[in-house]
């Protein structure tokens, strides 16, 4: 995308000035005996100040692979090859790895989908969210295992301090993702990236924790990007969304309007298999995803698109305005 697009796109979208976040042509290979898998190629999407950013796409298209890109946590055998991160305006991957210690966790923190992996299992809750707040401040011990107990009590666990003794077996998947929530935001943090955080969780403890997350923006001014591949939770969450396919935005729009008329045919492929619309067989969308080790030309999606032609299948479109704030890579989208 180039650099004049996405400045207008920027400038068009409602109430907002500047992103706090943004992606700018993000760029992720993985190699492999087969040769490089391009996980992320060439994404690019805003997160803008107090909003929540859906990231929504199928398993593997990359939704992922960009928050740890953001992070700098992707491991060989990937990398990242190319593109710009900026927070607050300054480029987050031309910091030394000392300096981006101090944006995690501090600046941008992140919970994930499955918290009992992601907690250590020989520490108790209250040290390893007391260890997070200790690494980034200059708080004591026990000023910091107060303040993990307060911020226990104040994500909705039930008696914080007795919990706090805790180890993560000893939770319900819950109550470990409460914890993680508690360890995220206990150095408030300006951005919460949250990955498939719900998905482990079953539907009425998913609830729970979807508003505990809404609330804690509320109260602590959180810009978040929450990474799902289900849209009917982003209709839920997102005040903006971003959809992703085979490493690329291909639709990026206020919720509101993105639900009321989707442009691209992928994203409207998505609403359709959303359970509780029209009676019947629930919808799916035909066919795979393309191998990113082998991407066609022309526009990823022309394999499973009923609207293809030849022009699809030759050459990729880019993202252009579909409307107020609204944006498609298709040369069949929609337009106003």
């Amino acid at each position: 995308m180039s650099q004049m697009l996405e400045n207008t796109m920027l400038e068009n979208t409602p109430g907002v000035s500047e992103p706090i976040l943004e992606v700018r042509g993000l760029e992720v290979a993985f190699e492999t005996e087969l040769g490089p898998l391009r996980a992320v190629d060439g994404a690019s999407f805003a997160l803008f100040p107090g909003r929540t950013l859906g990231l929504v796409g199928e398993s593997g298209c990359g939704k992922s692979v960009s928050a740890l890109s953001i992070l700098q946590l992707v491991q060989p055998p990937g990398r990242i090859v190319s593109g710009v991160t900026l927070f607050h305006g300054a480029d987050l991957m031309a910091l030394e790895e000392r300096q981006m210690e101090d944006v995690r966790g501090r600046q941008i923190s992140m919970i994930f989908q499955d918290p009992a992996a992601a907690l250590n299992p020989v520490f108790s809750i209250g040290d390893q969210i007391a260890e997070a707040l200790r690494i980034h401040t200059a708080v004591s011990r026990a000023e910091a295992g107060d303040a993990a107990v307060a911020m226990l009590e104040r994500v909705g666990m039930p008696d914080p301090a007795s919990h706090a003794k805790s180890y993560p077996h000893q939770l319900s998947g819950g109550m470990r993702q409460r914890a993680m929530i508690a360890m995220a935001l206990v150095c408030g943090p300006d951005v919460l990236i949250a990955d498939e955080p719900t998905t482990a969780l079953d539907v009425t403890i998913q609830a729970q924790i979807l508003d505990l997350m809404l609330e804690m923006q509320r109260e602590m001014g959180l810009s978040i990007l929450f990474i799902t591949h289900d849209l009917a939770v982003v209709s839920e969450v997102a005040d903006d969304v971003a959809v992703i396919y085979a490493g690329r935005v291909v639709e990026t729009s206020p919720a509101k309007a993105l639900f009321e008329r989707a442009r691209h045919p992928y994203t409207k492929a998505l609403i359709e298999t959303i359970p509780g619309g029209s009676p019947g067989r629930l919808a799916s969308i035909p066919g795979m995803a393309p191998d990113p080790r082998n991407l066609p030309t022309g526009c990823r999606f022309s394999d499973r698109c009923p609207l293809a032609d030849d022009q699809c299948r030759v050459s990729e479109p880019e993202l252009e305005s579909a409307g107020e704030a609204h944006w498609a890579a298709c040369w069949k989208a929609d337009h106003d």
